[in-house]
Formats: C-alpha cells, sequence, structure tokens
C-alpha cells in the first residue's frame, strides 16, 4: 500500500503527468502525517507513553525500561490498539533500541538489540541513519574519530565519564594532528561531479571543482560521475580563515606525504 501510494503521489504531483491532479496528491501526504499523528496520540493518550519522535510511517518510543519483555509487551499494545483502527494498514514492531542518539529529522543512531529466535540469546549492533560520518564529503579521520565518539555516547555510561571519554578523543586526535602524525589521506575528501565542470555555475566557491579545473589543466581525465578528491589547506601564512575553503584546496598528489608541506604551493600546510 505505501509503495503503490508513493508511486501515485509521484504521478500525480508531477505538474508534465498524464493522470496530474495537485489536489489528489496533497490528500496522499495527508492522509500520511493524520495516521501518523493518530498513531502517536493512541501511544501517548490511550497508553500513556512518551513518543519522542515520528517520521513519514513510524513512532519512536522511550518505554523507560531495559526489561526486553516488558518492551516488547508494550510494543504489542501499541500495535494492537493502532492496528484495530485501520482496515488496510497494519503497524508492526520494527525494532527495539537499548540507547539512542536522535539528533533532528532522519538523523539518528542506535545500539539495536536483537534476539536469537531460537535461543533467546540477546546481542546489540550499532545502527546509523543519515550521520556526517557515513557520507563521502567528510575525511577519513572525522569519519573515525565521529565513530569513537559515538560509542562513547552510546555506551549507556554516566554522562560524566561519556563527557570526559570524548574530550580525550578529541585532545589526541588534535594532538596528532599538530604533531603531523596524521596522513595526508585521513584528511582527503571526495566530492562528485554530478555534471560537466563547465556546467557549473559557482564553481570557484566549489572546492571539488577548482581542484577538477586543475586536473583538467594537468591534462588529466575529469569525467560525470567522477569522486573528486582533495585536501584543505592552511593559506601562505598559516592561517585557515583569511581565504575561503575553496581557495585553499588542493589535490592529494600535491602535498609531500612525508612533510607537511603542498610540493606544488610553497607556504602551504595541511589543515
Amino acid at each position: 500500500l505505501k509503495l503503490t501510494a508513493n508511486s501515485m503521489y509521484g504521478c500525480l504531483g508531477f505538474s508534465h503527468s498524464r493522470f496530474y491532479a495537485k489536489p489528489l496528491a496533497a490528500l496522499v501526504t495527508s492522509l500520511g502525517r493524520d495516521t501518523l499523528q493518530a498513531t502517536a496520540d493512541v501511544a501517548e493518550k490511550e497508553l500513556g507513553l512518551e513518543v519522542i519522535y515520528g517520521d513519514t510511517d513510524s513512532i519512536m518510543i522511550n518505554t523507560r525500561t531495559d526489561d526486553l519483555s516488558v518492551v516488547k509487551e508494550l510494543g504489542l499494545k501499541v500495535k494492537k490498539a493502532v492496528n484495530k483502527r485501520y482496515r488496510l494498514l497494519e503497524l508492526e514492531l520494527d525494532g527495539i533500541f537499548k540507547t539512542m542518539l536522535l539528533l533532528k529529522k532522519k538523523k539518528y543512531a542506535a545500539l539495536v538489540v536483537s534476539e536469537d529466535p531460537r535461543t533467546g540469546q540477546v546481542s546489540l549492533h550499532k545502527e546509523t541513519k543519515g550521520l556526517d560520518m557515513v557520507r563521502r564529503d567528510w575525511c577519513p579521520l572525522s569519519k573515525r574519530t565521529g565513530a569513537r565518539v559515538l560509542d562513547f555516547l552510546l555506551s549507556g555510561d554516566q554522562a560524566d565519564v561519556v563527557v570526559a571519554n570524548v574530550h580525550k578523543v578529541l585532545e589526541d586526535v588534535g594532538k596528532e594532528a599538530r604533531e603531523g602524525r596524521v596522513s595526508v589521506a585521513d584528511y582527503v575528501v571526495t566530492r562528485g561531479l554530478n555534471k560537466p565542470v563547465e556546467k557549473y555555475p559557482d564553481s570557484k566557491a566549489q572546492p571539488h571543482l577548482r581542484v577538477a579545473k586543475a586536473m583538467l589543466k594537468e591534462g588529466r581525465a575529469v569525467n560525470v560521475g567522477d569522486h573528486i578528491p582533495y585536501v584543505i589547506c592552511l593559506d601562505e601564512h598559516g592561517h585557515s580563515s583569511n581565504k575561503g575553503v575553496a581557495e585553499r584546496t588542493v589535490h592529494p598528489d600535491h602535498v609531500d606525504p612525508d612533510t607537511t608541506a603542498v610540493d606544488k604551493r610553497p607556504g602551504m600546510e595541511k589543515e
């Protein structure tokens, strides 16, 4: 039903479609919102539970207990109370999280509780959605640091312990960077080209486009779909703020891996 509704929404809402009917497209999303709100109301007003997040076709509830049997029982209560309202829609218990970091819409991380149906053994695995650490336009150093910080945030330890551990991670990374113990590869950011370089109107302000242009001047092949690597550097005075990010961007091949200097642009250093 959801797949059909989503497909029809696209046909009904596209102005050049032969089935274009904007009010009907609006009705699809309106009913979706109403259903989601009604589901949250059942959990909060009828069952007295705390809904902490809702998006598109799901709600998340803080059960305030770590007793797995109680959590599953509450989930079944919500499922039963909601499903009796609808003939064609059915709510399922999709997952149980032990701890969760909820940042904003469609951005969260959590420890998912899994239970073996045969042995009843419980295991945990980390799930992330929409976080920067899974994106290509963050360097490996940033991703690794983010993953380590996330592990502490989801650990369930006392707040002061978590804060101390996070500070230690950041201090260690900063020290390694200042002492030149971070490789050039760990600073590399990549971004894809969705169209030819000359088709971008604001190429001067975008780091990967400036590097792509420099690659073309060097006779390198640059094609649509390529992921362009780059490193952000300090300016000639050793600062990061006097020039824009794009102006301080070079290809990783231009950075001497044995030093912190950029071999083709004297005075530049890795930021």
